[in-house]
């Protein structure tokens, strides 16, 4: 089966003085990663990460399936690739109950998406806070948001540059892991940080 992807993995590169177009599948990370490139006379299905074809004109075929190695796709597509936008990362911070304490390994995990904060800066930040199922919905939703806006701040005293930064809190909705009304669950007392 032949996919159309068109962000991350089809680059065309016009070169400057003559109208040949290069069309080049790049790895999408999934498992199925193809293209087909058609015009009026032909088309060419190019299903292998680094194969290219060029085009001259819309009335012409594209050229025979080709091979370029990944630095090639460095040299020639540097703008391009440099001006994509990195895939969006996200971290999950788990927290001790009823409070705003991150557990010890979440500690590490907020340190790891600051890192990633500044790496990809400046980006936006979405921190979503999910809580398990004791207690009211009511007040499971103020519980998320309050560790949703902790996490805020500790982003922002960082100054790390981002376009912008939001707080949500969902409480009991969308749980990591479904658990009945006044259950117990660490793995549900979360907040996502959600890097693009």
């Amino acid at each position: 089966m032949f996919l159309k992807f068109i962000i991350s993995i089809l680059f065309t590169f016009l070169f400057v003085g003559c109208s040949k177009t290069t069309i080049v599948l790049l790895d999408s990370g999934k498992s199925h990663n193809a293209i087909i490139v058609s015009t009026d006379k032909g088309h060419q299905d190019i299903n292998k990460t680094g194969s290219f074809v060029e085009l001259t004109d819309k009335k012409e075929a594209p050229t025979k399936v080709s091979q370029m190695s990944q630095e090639d796709i460095n040299k020639r597509f540097a703008m391009v690739l440099n001006a994509t936008p990195k895939k969006p990362k996200s971290y999950l911070l788990y927290f001790e109950a009823y409070s705003t304490t991150l557990t010890k390994e979440s500690e590490v995990t907020l340190l790891k998406s600051l890192k990633t904060i500044e790496e990809y800066a400046p980006c936006m930040v979405d921190v979503i806070g999910h809580t398990d199922t004791t207690g009211s919905n009511a007040v499971n939703i103020k519980v998320s948001l309050k560790r949703a806006k902790y996490i805020q701040n500790l982003i922002e005293k960082k100054g790390v540059k981002v376009i912008a930064i939001t707080a949500k809190g969902y409480g009991e909705e969308d749980l990591l892991v479904p658990t009945p009304d006044n259950t117990v669950e660490a793995k549900n007392r979360t907040v996502e940080i959600f890097i693009r």
